[in-house]
């Protein structure tokens, strides 16, 4: 399987193989799986021993692989505008917590005050 998809992989102008962030995972977990120390691995199937070890680092990280969401990959741009967007609808929602919270304080207040007032009521009528 290895070997299919290392010699369909597309070459760049230089003569290097172009893999995707799916065929990097697909190596890296088929060298995980395979049981073999990563310089036989690389050995056996002509890869670079140093890029095998941080395609493995960046999958841990997130940052190549992208991050699986039921299926669906998401690039790290992606995940980094959502990110981003996540911020601002928390702060969002805790400005919005914080008016409600002051809101119902000056109607509890405005209630208080219109109980006093009513209390005594004025006898000039």
């Amino acid at each position: 399987m290895i070997e299919d998809l290392l010699k369909n992989a597309r070459l760049s102008s230089g003569g290097r193989k172009l893999l995707t962030s799916q065929q990097k995972a697909f190596i890296v977990e088929d060298w995980e799986s395979s049981g073999l120390s990563c310089p036989e691995y690389c050995r056996r199937y002509g890869l670079i021993t140093s890029q095998v070890y941080s395609w493995r680092s960046l999958a841990k990280s997130g940052a190549i692989m992208s991050i699986k969401n039921q299926g669906d990959l998401h690039s790290k741009a992606e995940l980094e505008m959502l990110r981003k967007e996540n911020e601002e609808l928390k702060k969002a929602l805790g400005e919005s917590t914080l008016d409600i919270k002051i809101l119902k304080k000056k109607l509890e207040m405005d209630q208080l005050r219109n109980k006093k007032l009513n209390r005594y009521p004025d006898n000039s009528e």
